[in-house]
Parts: C-alpha cells; sequence; structure tokens
C-alpha cells in the first residue's frame, strides 16, 4: 500500500523540510499523495520538479542538488546581525521592482561556498535591493511582491511529467467562498503557487481567474491551517497505507521572548500557527478515530447478521473483530513518533493497570532510555500481537488495516539552546537546520524502515535485502 507525504507551513523551516527529504530521496523513497502548504509548497515543488542543469542531469540529481541549495537561501550573519531581514526572498512591490526581480533573483545564483562569497553577494544584493524603487504605500495590501524566485527553482512544464501517477495538492484559502481550497495537480501554475503564499500584511492577497469570466481572490493556506493532513480526503481516497508529516509549526517552542521588534512581529505570526497546526493534528486523528469506530460498528453488524446462519463463523468473526480493535487502539496508545511523554506516561499507566503485559512494560520503558529501540520495537511488538490474534487472516498487509501516522521528528533534533534562533533568516541558522532535518530524516528510516518496506512492498537503498537484489 502507497505512503503519503504531508509537508506544512513554517517559511524560515524551508532547509528543515529540505534536509529531511534529501535522506528520504537518498533512501529511495516515494509518494503516491503528496499534500502541501505554505513554505512546505516549496519543498514539495523542489521534489517533484526542480530545475535541472540540462538535459544531462537527471531528476535525483536535480532534487538534492535544489534541496542542498535552500540551505544558502539566508543572509551572511554578519550582515543579517544588522539588517534581520531576508531582502532576498522579501522583495519591494511595485510595477518597476517587479519587473527587476528577474535580474535581482540572480543574486540566488552567486557562489556561496565561503564566507567572503556570502559576504559579497549578500552586500550586493542589499544594494541592489536598497536601490530599487517601490510602490508601497499606506494604502498597500501587502509589505511585498509576490515571491517572483519561485519560477527559477521550479519547472512547471516538467511538473505532470515528473509527477507521473501520484497525487499532489496545494492548499490555499479562497476570500469570496470564506474557505479553505486545494489546488490539484492539474490546475498548479506559478500563479498559484503565487496563490498559496498571500500571507496576509508580507504578501498583497493574490487574484486567480475563477473559470467564469471573474476572479476569486486568496490568501496563504498555511494562515488558516498550517498541516493539511487529508485534504478532500486526498489520503483516504488514495488507500495511503502510511501518512509521513513534516511538523514545525506544531511545537511551542517556538513561542519565545522576543529579542528584538523584529522578533516581535515574527512571534505575532507565528504564536497563533503553533495552536493552529496542534488543533489540525488533533482534529485529523478524530476524524480518524471517529472512522475507524463506525468500520467497527460496521463490521459487527456484519457479524451479528451471520450469526443468524452460522454460529461458529460468526464466533470466529466477532473474536477477530474484537482483537482488531484492540490492536487498533494499542497501536494508538504506543504512539508512532515524537510521543508527548506526559500524555504516553498516563495513557500507558492506566492500560497498565488492567493489563498484565510484560512485555509492554519492557517497551515502554524505553521511550526514555533509547527512544529509537522504543519505535523499532513497537512494530514488532504490534506485529508480535496480530499473529497472535489471527488479525493477518483479513489484513495481511499492516496490522489492523490502519494508515499509520508519522511525525518527522525534527523538535528531537533540534538542541534546547538553538531554538530561540530558529525562525532566524541568517545563513548560520538555515544551514544548520538543513543539516538537522537531514539527521533527522536518517534517524526516522532508521527507526521506521520495517514499516516503510512493508509500505513499498520493496527494501530501501541501503539494506542487505536492496544490495542483494542488485
Amino acid at each position: 500500500m502507497p505512503i503519503g507525504l504531508v509537508l506544512g507551513g513554517g517559511a524560515p523551516h524551508l532547509p528543515l523540510m529540505s534536509g529531511a527529504l534529501l535522506a528520504l530521496e537518498e533512501a529511495g523513497l516515494d509518494f503516491e499523495v503528496m499534500s502541501t502548504t505554505g513554505a512546505g509548497m516549496l519543498a514539495g515543488l523542489l521534489y517533484v520538479s526542480p530545475k535541472r542543469l540540462g538535459p544531462g542531469e537527471s531528476l535525483s540529481e536535480a532534487r538534492r542538488r535544489a534541496f542542498r541549495a535552500t540551505s544558502t537561501m539566508g543572509i551572511e550573519d554578519l550582515i543579517y546581525q544588522f539588517m534581520p531581514i531576508n531582502f532576498k526572498v522579501f522583495q519591494k512591490p511595485g510595477p518597476v521592482a517587479e519587473a527587476l526581480a528577474p535580474a535581482f533573483n540572480l543574486f540566488f545564483q552567486a557562489p556561496r561556498d565561503t564566507r567572503e562569497q556570502r559576504l559579497v553577494s549578500d552586500w550586493m544584493a542589499l544594494m541592489s535591493a536598497t536601490m530599487i524603487p517601490s510602490s508601497l504605500t499606506p494604502w498597500s495590501k501587502g509589505l511585498c511582491q509576490p515571491p517572483s524566485w519561485i519560477e527559477g527553482l521550479v519547472d512547471f512544464d516538467a511538473f505532470l511529467d515528473n509527477l507521473g501517477e501520484a497525487k499532489f495538492r496545494l492548499g490555499s484559502y479562497c476570500i469570496e467562498d470564506r474557505a479553505d481550497v486545494s489546488f490539484d495537480r492539474e490546475a498548479l501554475s506559478l500563479d498559484h503557487c503565487k496563490a498559496a503564499l498571500a500571507m496576509p500584511f508580507i504578501y498583497e492577497p493574490y487574484k486567480l481567474p475563477d473559470g467564469q469570466g471573474g476572479e476569486k481572490t486568496y490568501l496563504e493556506g498555511s494562515a488558516f491551517d498550517p498541516l493539511q493532513l487529508n485534504p478532500e480526503n486526498v489520503m483516504v481516497d488514495g488507500n495511503i497505507d502510511t501518512i509521513i508529516f513534516f511538523d514545525i509549526l506544531g511545537h511551542r517552542k517556538l513561542v519565545d521572548e522576543p529579542r528584538d521588534l523584529t522578533d516581535a512581529w515574527v512571534q505575532s505570526i507565528i504564536a497563533p500557527l503553533t495552536r493552529l497546526a496542534e488543533n489540525s493534528l488533533s482534529q485529523f486523528k478524530a476524524r480518524r478515530a471517529q472512522h475507524a469506530q463506525q468500520r467497527f460498528l460496521t463490521a459487527l453488524e456484519e457479524a451479528a447478521e451471520l450469526a443468524e446462519t452460522d454460529a461458529g463463523a460468526f464466533k470466529d468473526k466477532r473474536d477477530l473483530i474484537r482483537a482488531e480493535r484492540e490492536l487498533y487502539e494499542l497501536a494508538d496508545l504506543l504512539g508512532s513518533a515524537d510521543v508527548d511523554l506526559a500524555v504516553f506516561r498516563d495513557k500507558m499507566a492506566a492500560y497498565l493497570r488492567d493489563h498484565d503485559d510484560q512485555k509492554l512494560k519492557t517497551l515502554t520503558g524505553l521511550v526514555d532510555k533509547d527512544y529509537g529501540a522504543f519505535v523499532r520495537q513497537r512494530e514488532a511488538y504490534l506485529k508480535e500481537r496480530e499473529l497472535a490474534a489471527g488479525v493477518p487472516s483479513t489484513c495481511a498487509a499492516t496490522h489492523s488495516r490502519r494508515s499509520e501516522l508519522l511525525r518527522m521528528p525534527f523538535r528531537r533534533h533540534i538542541p534546547d539552546n538553538h531554538w530561540p534562533k530558529i525562525l532566524d533568516w541568517s545563513h548560520s541558522n538555515l544551514s544548520f537546520l538543513f543539516e538537522v532535518g537531514y539527521e533527522t530524516g536518517l534517524a526516522f528510516l532508521d527507526h521506521h524502515r520495517e514499516r516503510l518496506e512493508g509500505s513499498l512492498g520493496r527494501p530501501l537503498a541501503g539494506t542487505a535485502g536492496q544490495a542483494a537484489a542488485e
């Protein structure tokens, strides 16, 4: 069964997502469905269709180069400490500024391997940005022009060919409809990307044709839902077995005492988004639990009908349903990744009071001591319970036929002393986040390799099975 990928919002964290995606790309992971919003949109586009240097560069090579390039999108630290704004990414508005944007965006292509190169390039970009005229006034609807630099990073012409049969969704918000919208693969263009990044106050609301001779106005989707886990049931309709989601905005460590006025402004944007991300995840889990409840009730009704004709078959089916439901609840109880330790301890303590399960007690003790071992042994424990219950007779693919929700555990790899700087657009922060993202992706693959290989139906790169196959 296929894997789905959800890439949430959070602009300064693009290199964090890129680093993790690089690790997944190197392992040979692919996705049947991708749901993106905010900065996650750009990460998804770089995965699907990055600009190639030439016909000799493969898609995989272009992806890896594009992911690494996101770590250089920041401003050299010496400049950033005096001008804490990414003037390369957030460009002045107005007709003249937009006309000059293609030339200005060449600064993204300047060599940045050394500190001296970054300093010269960013200083020249600052001088150019300062001299470019702008039409910004108190009556403007946004501080910046729509992000023109996306076109230099993404090959929209090859997008559908590169995507193949996979599904791709891009979250936005329509002002006229007063509702979230989801652009699908067939409608995706540079204009849709600009509409989906129109964060209020930063970017002016973006207008698109409505197909009936008029226009509709759009804002950034992640300003309303930073984590679109299943837009228009795309994951359910895609029969997704495993959902991997990248969520950095759902961590309250992002909210901190501001260091200065600029940081206070950034905090004013981020603070409500953290709660929105939490709510989005909670609502998705609640809908999934409701769906599971309905599925079990339906199975019980079928069993009741069977009881009228075959008492023995009814007993077997009833026991199987009971075992499957217990496995489903146990899997949720054990978590999957990035476990909230306080909630986990309370749930497990309550569960173990009613269940004398020594293996489960041993497994629970690993959460604090060795989280990687906990994740790996959790899967083995659930499979053991599944075999004992006879569940594979009806669901051989995965335990309890449930879709697994796996969080990319960024917060476990970000040092505590770095959180106050995590929203900076400085070169040091973005390059550091890229390395953290890559490290997180490698750990994620190590922890969940068996699960991912089961979903893909093949070994990931670097495994013994892969080497033997080659």
